[in-house]
């Protein structure tokens, strides 16, 4: 365990903090790049990969699973309405749209916030 300087208000804590203890400000891994987070949003956003690199992983896994479920559910229940299903499939159908648009339109805020945020990368890797 070391001990680190706020970088807004200089109090020494450990670098095990979550926060500085005195001013608030939430520490974030340095070792992370703005750049790769941003292409991992661009090619793999949908499977929430720049969230598992910024170590959000629990976001991260939901945003692959809506995007899973959508993708899956809306051509499976597709293929049984084609063949005469009743509302249940239609529900599971429009679920599964649902879910894959909400993940779709998650990965844009997630890309707007990040361009956004460009010079402050401890708003987007910040240990929560």
């Amino acid at each position: 365990m070391a001990m680190i300087y706020c970088r807004d208000c200089g109090c020494k804590h450990s670098d095990r903090a979550r926060a500085c203890p005195k001013c608030g400000r939430a520490e974030f891994d340095a070792d992370k790049s703005i750049a790769v987070y941003l292409i991992l949003l661009w090619l793999f956003g949908v499977f929430g990969a720049h969230r598992f690199y910024a170590g959000k992983t629990k976001s991260g896994l939901a945003i692959l699973i809506m995007f899973l479920f959508g993708l899956f559910s809306f051509p499976i229940s597709a293929a049984f309405a084609h063949s005469g299903a009743d509302a249940s499939v239609m529900l599971l159908m429009g679920l599964g749209l649902m879910c894959f648009m909400a993940a779709c339109i998650w990965v844009f805020v997630d890309f707007i916030v990040a361009l956004c945020n460009i010079k402050h990368p401890e708003k987007i890797f910040a240990k929560k």
